[in-house]
This record gives C-alpha cells, structure tokens and sequence, in this order.
C-alpha cells in the first residue's frame, strides 16, 4: 500500500476500516502501524467524518432537481423497427437456405418393386389401339369418337360390349331438337 493510494482511499471511503475496499484493508492496516502520516491522515478524516455524521440531513429541492434533470442529456431514441426488419429478414433467408440445403440433399423416395405375382395377375392388355394413331378414324359429326370395335373400319369379334363400357365410351346418338 504506497501513501498516494492510502490517501485516496480515505478521501472517497472516509477513516472507518470497516468502509475501505476489502481487497486493500489488510495493505492499509499495516501502513497505519508503520506510518505516523498515515495515521495523522486518518485522524483528520475521523473528525471530518464526525462533523459530516452530525449535520442535519438536507431536503432535496423539488425546484433543483426539476432544473438539474431539464440540463440532462438525453439519451438517443433508436427505433426498434430497422433492428425488427433487419431480424425477420435474416430469419427468413436462413429458412430459404435450409429448405434449399434439404430439398437437395434428401434422396427420392424408392418406388416399390412389382412384385412378379402381381404383375401375372392384372393379364394382357388386348384393346386395339390402332384407332387412336390416325386422326382419319374420327368422324367429326359423331358427338363421340368410335374407337376400338365400335369402329366398322377393325376387324374385331362381333360380342355386344356395350353393356360393359361405361356410359362414357358409348356412342351418343344426336337429339333432335324442334325449332
């Protein structure tokens, strides 16, 4: 503990041992029992610290204090909204690389194997499909294309598949209407 500190230390914590930064009280001690300035330093503080203790504690004025308070600075108001903005535009450009990063990394889900017994029991596709490749087959006045054995132009067996297509694949006859 050097002289110059001592003093400071008991200009801002006054001569009560019991004050004094704990850190440094061991250090000030010893320097009291060598140092008779030390404690002529002390001894002055006492008596001012007895004064002080004595005066009457002063009422702040309402008046000084509305006066020191106006001559404050004032501290800058920065709005929160470019900070806000600023955020949600960050969060959402992580969110974009995220979904980006994981739709290019994730593998395509593996399609089931056909399993042979399955594929043996849907049989053999056998509806004639050559009346779809030429456009000569179609009649434009017909309200619905005839395709497969409806067309007379396919050799195709004479059985009555009209029970068994769906009302869509049967051919509509045009209804007269009166004028």
């Amino acid at each position: 503990m050097t002289m110059e500190r001592f003093t400071a230390m008991i200009d801002a914590y006054g001569a009560t041992p019991e004050r004094w930064p704990e850190a440094e009280r061991a250090g000030a001690l010893a320097l009291l029992a060598q140092s008779s300035d030390a404690r002529t330093l002390r001894d002055a503080a006492a008596t001012l610290d007895t004064i002080l203790d004595r005066a009457p504690a002063a009422t702040p004025d309402p008046e000084l204090a509305r006066r020191v308070l106006a001559r404050a600075p004032r501290a800058k108001v920065v709005p929160l909204r470019p900070r806000r903005r600023t955020g949600l535009v960050a969060a959402v450009a992580l969110a974009a690389a995220a979904s980006l990063a994981v739709w290019l990394v994730r593998r395509p889900a593996q399609t089931p194997a056909l399993d042979p017994a399955v594929v043996a029991e849907l049989g053999e596709y056998d509806t004639p499909t050559d009346a779809l490749a030429s456009s000569a087959d179609l009649d434009a006045a017909a309200g619905v294309p005839l395709f497969g054995c409806e067309d007379p132009d396919l050799d195709c067996d004479e059985t009555d598949l009209t029970t068994s297509k769906p009302s869509a694949m049967r051919p509509h006859l045009p209804k007269e209407t009166l004028a």
